[in-house]
């Protein structure tokens, strides 16, 4: 498991926990391993990088390492700059399917890019499925 493996089974635990301690929680965030000492190596690497940007804090008690979010996840927030050519792309496949959907209430700007239609990307492409993808 790279680190990166790592901070998304961390984002998934995270968004249902707030405190992680590795040993008990283990099996919670690794469904499946083989080498499970190299990929609690992987998760702490991960558990230090968020601790340095500022989403958890380790703490200890009893002689066990507790790792806490600062805050909830969705109170974190980052800035995001894109070029015209990609928001244009991004509000033209939301447009597509607000017509197909006969839906302007959720149609897109791509002069002014917003969370609801990041949202709305992710949500489309949600229902994509592998087998529309293969036609």
């Amino acid at each position: 498991m790279t680190i990166l493996d790592a901070f998304n089974h961390l984002n998934e635990y995270f968004n249902e926990h707030h405190c992680l301690n590795i040993i008990d929680d283990f099996k919670k965030l690794v469904k499946i391993t083989v080498t499970e000492d190299q990929d609690m190596a992987a998760i702490k690497a991960a558990l230090i990088e968020m601790e340095k940007s500022g989403v958890v804090r380790k703490a200890e008690v009893n002689g066990k390492e507790f790792w806490v979010l600062f805050k909830p996840f969705e109170n974190f927030s980052q800035d995001v700059e894109i070029n015209y050519l990609l928001a244009a792309g991004i509000s033209g496949v939301i447009n597509k399917v607000c017509d197909l959907l006969e839906n302007d209430s959720d149609r897109c700007d791509p002069k002014e890019i917003t969370e609801k239609d990041i949202k709305n990307l992710i949500f489309i492409a949600s229902k994509v499925s592998v087998e529309n993808l293969k036609n």
